[in-house]
């Protein structure tokens, strides 16, 4: 019997339930919810368990009622940071009354602080649940457990103990022998256990900066999502896929494949879930470093709105204005900017704050302040020079350090990221190099960089980083070394860019500012009318 719901108001209630035959009526319920889940709409899924669970209560089935309290907890858990996913736990721990019960209470309570970027906390669950399942003897939730803590590893930048931790699980993976104890309804079925372990996998490879082995990872949970038939698998794997392809230098293919993903999403009628949103706001940032800015900033704003209003996390907040802070700072209005920065986001994971406060560096600089204090604080936050965070901020450090210092700590970024197939990193790297050459009055120094960031902007495209700043430091290199007509083609080469932008992408609002005062398009400008364009 099908269960029809409709909107908010609620569901209809069966003939089953009318007639109060409560375990069948509860089993249709069940039944319905797995078709939401297949079709991705996660409310609803979460709202008929709901009455399931109410449905076995009433029929005097209490493990039929964890089991669905458990099914609704995990998809709450796993998707919403709101206060109804933290109810929704509680109430499970409420109904467990036996150890496996109570391991499967601690598994949602883990997968809630995953959720909510609670790293310490899921890390010492992490290791408790894991324990506790081979204790028992449960190889399913053994392996859930093991993906789990490998993503808290990821989040605490300790990847390579997440590779090291999920390795020994992949033969059992591909043999299919991950079973499901009998009559356990909610287990994870072999096929979703396997596209969470080859996910597990390739984030974690993708954290151990080895890009090009998560591929084939992503292609393995790709084909396990598809032969599930499951599309809620299939556009998350897809985002993960192009997250991967954006750190590879490859942002345009990594925006389409983003944006595809974002709009399967939508079409399932997933709407405004949390996971959307956080979707939804890294392909802005991967429009915004295309220059299309008339799409990302209307995506990132009404991503900080839906967070605001759905309970989202301190940690999501924060990225969303960051990268909101580069898209007015590109667009020439730093003064939008700074307001963003100006609230405190408390319990943010580290590498998030070092952004947050290079970014702060940044803007203090830009209204003729000293930021590079604050710059060198922000450093400090994670120290390790192999951190992609630090790596990251460093690129940003370029501008404030002295040249001398900017230019070792460049030539390094980019070694250090194409030795890591971090290929627009690279570029970035590159090009800063150069500027700090050309600040020391070192042209012949320069070029060099110049060049290898022409050569990989070939193929690649920079993440975070302005990319007509390429073009106009390769035509400032090659001008001081006598080199007019390359010069000159360097800076037409850029101001294509710009103008196409500014005539295609940027919002007529901002197209004074984008042209005379982002500094990069005013230089550029300027040179190339020098240069007689």
């Amino acid at each position: 019997m099908d269960v029809q719901y409709i909107g908010s108001t609620g569901a209809k209630r069966i003939p089953l339930e009318q007639a109060q035959r409560w375990a069948p009526a509860g089993a249709a319920y069940w039944a319905a919810a797995d078709r939401s889940r297949d079709a991705a709409r996660l409310a609803e899924q979460a709202a008929l368990l709901a009455e399931a669970a109410r449905c076995f209560e009433r029929a005097g089935l209490p493990a039929l009622r964890f089991d669905a309290l458990l099914q609704r907890s995990r998809t709450l858990s796993s998707n919403d940071l709101g206060a109804q996913a933290h109810a929704a736990v509680l109430q499970l721990e409420a109904a467990a009354s036996t150890d496996e019960q109570r391991l499967q209470a601690l598994d949602t309570r883990l997968e809630l602080a995953m959720t909510r970027y609670e790293i310490d906390e899921a890390l010492r669950l992490g290791h408790r649940a894991l324990d506790s399942a081979r204790a028992l003897g449960r190889h399913d939730l053994e392996l859930r457990f093991a993906i789990i803590l490998s993503g808290a590893l990821c989040d605490a930048r300790r990847a390579g103990e997440a590779v090291a931790l999920l390795e020994p699980y992949a033969p059992r993976v591909q043999a299919r022998a991950a079973p499901v104890q009998d009559g356990e309804r909610t287990g994870e079925h072999a096929g979703e256990q396997a596209w969470e372990f080859w996910e597990a996998t390739a984030l974690a490879l993708d954290y151990d900066n080895r890009l090009r082995d998560a591929m084939p990872a992503w292609a393995e949970a790709r084909a396990v999502a598809q032969r599930a038939g499951r599309r809620d698998m299939l556009w998350k794997t897809m985002s993960n896929t192009a997250s991967t392809q954006a750190k590879m230098g490859l942002v345009q293919q990594a925006a389409q494949a983003g944006a595809s993903a974002r709009q399967l999403a939508l079409d399932a009628g997933e709407g405004a879930s949390m996971r959307v949103l956080q979707m939804q706001v890294t392909v802005a940032h991967r429009l915004r470093d295309l220059g299309r800015y008339d799409e990302a900033l209307p995506m990132l704003e009404e991503a900080l709105a839906g967070y605001e209003a759905g309970g989202g996390s301190h940690s999501d907040k924060a990225l969303t204005e960051q990268r909101l802070v580069v898209l007015f700072q590109q667009l020439g209005q730093p003064a939008r900017a700074a307001p963003l920065l100006a609230g405190e986001r408390p319990g943010l994971p580290r590498g998030v704050a070092m952004i947050r406060q290079v970014h702060r560096a940044e803007l203090e600089a830009q209204q003729g302040r000293d930021g590079l204090p604050m710059m060198r604080e922000a450093l400090q936050i994670i120290a390790n020079p192999n951190d992609i965070y630090h790596r990251i901020a460093s690129l940003f450090a370029t501008r404030l350090v002295p040249p001398d210092e900017g230019e070792a700590m460049a030539a390094s970024l980019a070694a250090w990221a194409g030795a890591r197939e971090r290929y627009g990193v690279a570029l970035a790297g590159h090009v800063r190099a150069a500027a700090c050459a050309l600040r020391l009055e070192a042209p012949a120094r320069a070029l060099p960089h110049a060049e290898a960031a022409l050569h990989l902007a070939r193929t690649y495209q920079p993440d975070s980083f302005y990319l007509p700043e390429l073009w106009l430091v390769a035509a400032q290199a090659l001008h001081s070394l006598g080199r007019a007509a390359d010069a000159r083609r360097a800076a037409y080469d850029g101001l294509a860019w710009v103008r196409a932008v500014h005539d295609a992408h940027v919002p007529g609002a901002f197209q004074d500012s984008f042209l005379h005062r982002n500094p990069v398009n005013r230089e550029l400008q300027a040179l190339a009318a020098r240069l007689g364009g």
